[in-house]
């Protein structure tokens, strides 16, 4: 789109030969010689004008690469004024030379102020007409241009939007809850309100946090222990957390119970060996460390945490760090400081 058709290699070879012979059939117009048309149209003065053509073209485009090298703390009209008078300059001097040089090598005189009055004015015109092609086109790319950064942030928008809600609402935890619930309505009612409990906490949490965009690392933590508790109502679920944190610091709501949700969904289910995961801390990161077992198809992938990623990247430098030793792996989460935490 930034790319102007005037700097395409064809129109370079073939404007010049449409701008010559139309400069060359107005002269002749002027001049009241058509008739020299059926006779002459292909004379030293048609070769002239198309060679011309091609001189002040070529110029103009490199007066257009200086122009666009003009300070940025000059405004565009005055931009516009000092391209267009440059542009007029450039095309009298060599219009004027050329055509001295023309009349007396090849014709053998001197040319007339009014032979040079009118070849300088049809030339102008072709130059101005070549700058304005190229002020509209730039003007037309910087519209479009905010068009389309406008319609990428609505999209980005929309998506973000789509993604805390699909967060929010977690179809399949919800709906593996309900059949739990089942279950437990059969074999163990009198469990049923803790299970319901555990699952309105974490849900409350989700929708109320939905708004903010930091919160405290033992509120989030509050949730992630519900959550847990939560899983360890499903069949074959056996999930223990240790939490090893002590200072205070912020995180994304919600980033800590995905990745959670995450760890726990990728990992072989086994109702004798709990899944333990440890939560301590370093200077710049909270850390999640846990014993591999991964399932063999859903098993865990690095691009499970490009969300959480993303998120964090808004408010940190720092990236989501992902070590795998031989059987142990680290996820390491940027902590988010206050001045007054630091």
């Amino acid at each position: 789109m930034n790319r102007l058709f005037i700097h395409h290699p064809l129109f370079r070879l073939f404007s010049p030969i449409f701008s010559g012979i139309v400069v060359y059939l107005l002269i002749l117009l002027i001049n009241n010689k058509v008739e020299q048309l059926q006779d002459q149209f292909l004379g030293n003065e048609l070769y002239f004008c198309i060679g011309l053509s091609f001189v002040i073209q070529e110029f103009s485009r490199l007066l257009l690469w200086i122009f666009n090298k003009l300070p940025s703390s000059l405004s565009s009209f005055i931009k516009l004024i000092i391209q267009i008078v440059g542009s007029m300059l450039l095309c009298i001097i060599l219009v004027t030379v050329s055509i001295n040089l023309y009349y007396k090598n090849i014709l053998g005189f001197t040319p007339s102020s009014g032979e040079l009055w009118m070849f300088n004015s049809i030339f102008c015109t072709i130059t101005i007409i070549y700058v304005l092609l190229h002020i509209s086109h730039h003007y037309l790319y910087k519209v479009n241009t905010k068009r389309l950064e406008n319609e990428y942030l609505m999209k980005q928008m929309v998506e973000d939007d789509f993604m805390q809600f699909k967060n929010g609402i977690n179809p399949t935890l919800l709906f593996e809850c309900f059949e739990a619930m089942i279950v437990l309505i059969r074999q163990h009612s009198d469990k049923v309100d803790n299970l319901i409990d555990h699952m309105a906490l974490v849900y409350r949490y989700i929708l109320s946090k939905k708004s903010k965009q930091l919160v405290l690392i033992n509120e989030e933590l509050l949730v992630v222990d519900e959550l847990v508790q939560l899983f360890n109502y499903l069949p074959f679920r056996n999930v223990i957390l240790n939490n090893q944190v002590n200072s205070s610091f912020l995180v994304v709501p919600g980033s800590l119970l995905s990745l959670v949700e995450s760890i726990i969904r990728s990992t072989i289910n086994n109702s004798e060996k709990p899944l333990s995961i440890h939560l301590d801390e370093d200077e710049n990161h909270l850390i999640f460390n846990y014993l591999k077992n991964d399932k063999i198809v859903s098993g865990f992938k690095k691009e499970a945490m490009s969300d959480i990623d993303y998120r964090y990247a808004i408010y940190s430098k720092d990236n989501v760090l992902i070590e795998e030793s031989q059987n142990y792996r680290t996820i390491k989460i940027p902590k988010l400081l206050t001045k007054n935490n630091s």
